[in-house]
């Protein structure tokens, strides 16, 4: 795949960050997002890992934190185990981004979105490679009532900082900030849809006829 087709599928997902309509941009703004994201391909070193555990073990890894999410037991109830993904774009992507934060805000507004649209992309590639069968979507620490200070406790618990360099931050934060944990419950299927979600009711996005996922 190259890189207009890369940039093709994950634009619609960086617009959804920005709070863009794709449909509506014009040619000059897709142009520049397009050479943007030249410059985040060149920046990128995606690396990759992840740990096939119980899903006793995962709620284990701190039940003071995991206890209080209701979001946790509803998607992994019923699950034979679970999978945990931790991905990076890598450091220079960083570097990049606060040089252009610096010195020209919009770009680096459209950076930011892209990079995030792109982790999720090759997260997904990366998913995809281990065929895994049944399983449920992708979620993460801070995701609904998940207490996103479990980045911290698997960083750790897996030991992910010496097998592909990311780092606890403060503010719960990851370095390379464009970097995420997550995982997903193996055995059954549960896509990312409306209707599974338990913020249906409440969603802010659905609110603005946005979604958190690629339909």
């Amino acid at each position: 795949m190259d890189n207009k087709e890369i940039f093709n599928r994950i634009f619609p997902t960086a617009c959804r960050y920005m709070r863009v309509d794709p449909i509506k941009v014009d040619m000059e703004f897709n142009d520049k997002a397009f050479t943007t994201f030249e410059t985040l391909i060149d920046n990128v070193r995606f690396k990759g890992q992840h740990e096939y555990v119980s899903v006793e073990d995962l709620l284990n890894v701190d039940k003071e934190l995991t206890s209080k999410s209701e979001d946790l037991t509803f998607y992994l109830e019923g699950c034979s185990e679970a999978v945990i993904f931790a991905t990076t774009l890598g450091v220079n992507v960083d570097a990049y981004s606060k040089k252009l934060q610096a010195n020209d805000m919009s770009t680096a507004v459209i950076y930011d979105a892209l990079a995030s649209a792109l982790l999720e992309f090759y997260t997904d590639e990366y998913e995809d490679g281990l065929n895994l069968g049944a399983h449920t979507f992708r979620f993460a620490p801070g995701y609904g009532d998940i207490p996103i200070e479990l980045n911290y406790i698997i960083i750790d618990a897996f030991s992910i900082s010496k097998k592909i360099g990311i780092y606890k931050a403060s503010n719960n934060m990851m370095l390379p900030q464009k970097s995420m944990i997550t995982f997903c419950g193996m055995g059954k299927e549960v896509a990312p849809t409306c209707t599974h979600c338990v913020r249906l009711k409440n969603c802010s996005l659905r609110k603005e006829n946005l979604r958190c996922y690629n339909s």
